[in-house]
């Protein structure tokens, strides 16, 4: 079959490669000059930047990413951490270990009035996690739209796992006052955790993903030699190894159905006809491709989900030298009450990792969430550069806390907001990460890869499971499923 896949982020190159693997026509869209989308990369002179995503995960043997890349037979270089992040709170600093029993020996001695407490808590989601891993063996998708989807997830059923799903629809935040830690520093730890992963705070989080979310850095942790753009361009290169095209450049402005399939046609007028179409962008941005009566089921289906709203990230490019950054470690978050959801996410280079510089400095990505409604003027020149510099001051501040001896002279300091990400990754109105994994809108209330028009499907972190490299390659393995690929 002929195979259009529109965006080359994780979740789209994902389907390609596993399409191509399987002897599809795939040719992948992506309207940008790179790939991997939120877990792309940039260049600035002498120094590269992962633009998003930096922190690896799935690498791990039966990991995700590994399991793909090993069936690809491709490779990429990873460093297992055993210091996750240092997180700053209050004036103490939490060492997130790997090593699941060290990391709660640290939580017991950084909050010792809280101790008993926290163990109880942590074994409860920690006993969840253990639980319902089965299904990542097999990775079944949600909500069940065929007999297939549903035989998957049976497959990995345990009949232990009824007492973890009576859970299903419970916030975190019921589970953290039973153990009597609403309110207190500890859930402002787990705050910081669960925005990251899940969109949202622990009191409103799904418990069953916070449990995942709380476990999966302890599975394994990893920094990724030049960054996560490094997995975008293994899955490209499997395509083309298989036959497949990708494209650079190209972007897909309109869907239209027509008798012998889809026609897709690009900013220049140029059309090609497949068989199959996979919409690897966020629904918002699918929503805006398709016409007539095709937008209206489109609508139809996902509707509750275009309603819904996300954050946006903004994010602070800059580089240290040298002698500011030994010893400091590579992943940090840094709590501050003026940002609004609380923390900043501090990724750095490793000192002898070359392909982000050869110079004796480090790059940094510097990012946190931000209310996309204090920037909806952000097309007013004006307004944009004043908010601009007002966030950038505040993650400067972050990145001081994080690097004492920083005296504040850097080589690159450049600020980027929704804007970037609406003008490079053409995601609607800088939103990114997708919805907020809440009982209400996460797992059975999650938007299908599965849509209801024939021969189209979606993926990427709009859709189940959502936000992550891992959550959208699982999108695109599962498109790829439909189209025959028995990974």
């Amino acid at each position: 079959m002929r195979i259009g896949i529109i965006g080359g982020g994780v979740a789209g190159l994902t389907t390609g490669a596993l399409a191509s693997r399987i002897g599809h026509d795939v040719t992948v869209y992506e309207s940008s000059r790179e790939w991997g989308g939120c877990a792309g990369k940039f260049e600035r002179g002498d120094y590269r930047f992962p633009a998003g995503a930096t922190l690896g995960m799935g690498f791990e043997p039966g990991g995700l990413h590994e399991r793909v890349l090993s069936y690809l037979g491709e490779t990429i270089d990873v460093r297992p951490l055993t210091e996750v992040m240092q997180i700053h709170l209050d004036g103490q600093t939490v060492h997130y270990l790997q090593d699941r029993d060290l990391f709660l020996a640290e939580l017991e001695s950084i909050f010792p009035e809280l101790a008993p407490r926290i163990r109880a808590f942590l074994n409860e989601v920690w006993t969840d996690f253990e639980t319902i891993h089965p299904l990542f063996e097999t990775l079944p998708a949600l909500p069940f739209r065929t007999i297939r989807d549903a035989s998957i997830a049976i497959r990995a059923f345990r009949p232990a796992q009824l007492r973890s799903f009576r859970k299903l629809y419970r916030p975190l935040g019921t589970t953290l006052k039973r153990h009597r830690l609403n309110g207190t520093a500890f859930e402002r730890v787990i705050d910081g955790i669960l925005l990251d992963s899940l969109q949202t705070g622990a009191r409103e989080a799904s418990h069953l993903l916070a449990a995942v979310a709380l476990s999966i850095y302890h599975e394994g942790a990893y920094y990724v030699d030049g960054g996560l753009y490094t997995l975008a361009h293994a899955l490209e290169r499997s395509i083309r190894r298989d036959d497949g095209k990708t494209i650079l450049g190209r972007q897909i402005v309109k869907i239209e159905r027509i008798a012998d399939g889809w026609l897709l046609t690009d900013r220049r007028g140029r059309l090609d006809l497949v068989d199959v179409v996979v919409s690897a962008i966020p629904l918002e941005a699918t929503a805006q491709l398709v016409t007539g009566q095709t937008a209206r089921q489109f609508q139809r289906q996902y509707g509750r989900q275009l309603e819904r709203s996300q954050w946006g990230t903004f994010s602070l490019y800059v580089t240290l030298p040298e002698a500011a950054c030994t010893g400091r470690p590579l992943f940090q978050q840094v709590y501050s009450d003026d940002l609004p959801s609380g923390h900043a996410f501090i990724s750095m280079s490793d000192a002898d990792d070359t392909r982000r510089t050869e110079r004796p400095e480090r790059t940094l990505t510097v990012s946190t969430h931000i209310d996309l409604s204090e920037w909806q003027a952000w097309k007013d020149k004006e307004t944009y550069e004043k908010l601009e510099t007002e966030w950038t001051e505040r993650l400067v501040k972050a990145v001081r806390r994080a690097f004492p001896s920083w005296t504040g002279t850097s080589s690159v300091l450049l600020p980027g907001g929704p804007g970037a990400w609406v003008k490079y990754t053409k995601r609607p109105h800088g939103a990114v990460g997708g919805y907020a994994q809440t009982p209400q809108q996460a797992l059975f209330h999650a938007a299908s890869y599965r849509t209801n028009l024939p021969n189209f499907y979606v993926c990427g972190d709009t859709v189940f499971p959502g936000a992550g490299t891992i959550g959208a390659m699982t999108s695109g393995l599962h498109v790829a499923r439909a189209l025959g690929s028995k990974l």
